[in-house]
């Protein structure tokens, strides 16, 4: 079974995207977080995404990430292709017990909360941003896991914050 690490950014309103999925806000992350996200992408061996992430990043370009194994969750698995990516609409609590080492959930808040429900989510990375939205997509939708976490680190940059925390088993 992996180890599911959610790792994203937000603001400290807790948005992770504005309603229409863009993440403007974000730019420009602090250049003295690049080795440290370097270091989270070389630790990862999977990553998941839904759908609605996957065609937002395609609006960026090239798929990044292509040395890494790539599931995206679609109930149209016929719908999309792409050499390197696994479009799949398995079971997400039978996908992660498929897999093996650190995955990286990289989703919006529906796919997170399906995580949270799941009980899946082992450890939250989160780069939170010194800026406020008033409204947008949230980190969390309501979700039914009651879970507690006890913080493993944290370090600023600049006026941005990173904060690792790991769930209680």
């Amino acid at each position: 079974m992996g180890y599911v690490i959610l790792q994203l950014a937000l603001t400290i309103d807790n948005y992770i995207a504005r309603l229409d999925g863009s993440v403007d806000f974000l730019d420009p992350i602090d250049d003295s977080f690049n080795n440290q996200f370097k270091n989270f992408i070389d630790s990862i061996d999977s990553m998941i995404m839904g759908r609605n992430t996957y065609e937002v990043m395609l609006k960026f370009g090239d798929i990044p990430f292509k040395n890494k194994k790539i599931f995206v969750l679609t109930h149209d698995v016929n719908r999309y292709t792409h050499p390197d990516i696994i479009f799949t609409d398995i079971n997400i609590k039978k996908l992660v017990d498929q897999l093996d080492g650190n995955i990286w959930l990289f989703g919006g808040a529906n796919l997170i909360t399906h995580f949270m429900d799941e009980n899946l989510v082992d450890e939250l990375q989160l780069y939170t941003v010194p800026k406020t939205t008033g409204s947008g997509i949230s980190l969390f939708n309501k979700h039914d896991q009651n879970n507690e976490w006890t913080l493993i680190s944290h370090e600023r940059f600049s006026d941005n914050l990173y904060t690792i925390y790991r769930k209680n088993k």
